[in-house]
C-alpha cells in the first residue's frame, strides 16, 4: 500500500527543515525546548501578556524543577529575566532580553524563509489543499490522543 510512506515523507521533510533551525539553536548554546520558551514568551509579551513561569510549565508540560532548570540556563545565558511577582512571592515572571528578542526574531526569519520554500513550490490552490490536508492529519491526531 503507497500511503504507507507518507510517514516517512513528512519525516524526511522536516528533518531537511530543521537542519537550519538547529544550526540557528546550535550558534546560540540553546535546545530545541529552550527556542520553544523564548517563542512562546515572546508571543505572549507582544500581546502584553505577563509570562510567568507555571504558564511555561502548562505549555511545554514539563515538571517545574525542569522549567526551573531550563530557565536559569536561558537566564544565565542572557536570554531571559526572572523577576518575583509583588502579590506572590511564589511567582516568577519571565521577560526577554534584547539577547532573546534577537534570537526570537532569527528564528522568525528562518520560519518564513522555510515557509516561503513550500510556498514557492506549491500554487496557491495546491497551498490551500495541503494547509487542509495537514489541518485534516493534526485533528485525527488530536482526537486519538484524546482516546487514550
Amino acid at each position: 500500500m503507497e500511503n504507507k510512506k507518507l510517514f516517512g515523507l513528512v519525516c524526511y521533510l522536516h528533518r531537511q527543515m530543521s537542519r537550519e533551525n538547529n544550526a540557528l539553536f546550535a550558534d546560540y548554546g540553546i535546545t530545541p525546548v529552550q527556542m520553544q520558551t523564548l517563542v512562546f514568551v515572546a508571543i505572549h509579551t507582544e500581546k502584553g501578556e505577563k509570562v510567568c513561569q507555571r504558564d511555561i510549565e502548562n505549555y511545554i508540560n514539563l515538571r517545574a524543577s525542569s522549567v526551573s532548570t531550563l530557565l536559569n540556563t536561558l537566564e544565565n545565558g542572557g536570554f531571559v529575566n526572572r523577576e518575583t511577582s509583588d502579590g506572590d512571592a511564589r511567582t516568577k515572571y519571565v521577560s526577554l532580553t534584547e539577547k532573546g528578542y534577537g534570537v526570537c526574531n532569527k528564528n522568525r526569519t528562518l520560519m518564513e524563509n522555510c515557509d516561503a520554500v513550500i510556498q514557492s513550490a506549491l500554487s496557491e490552490e495546491e497551498q490551500k489543499i495541503f494547509k487542509n490536508l495537514l489541518l485534516k492529519v493534526i485533528e485525527e491526531i488530536e482526537t486519538r490522543k484524546g482516546e487514550k
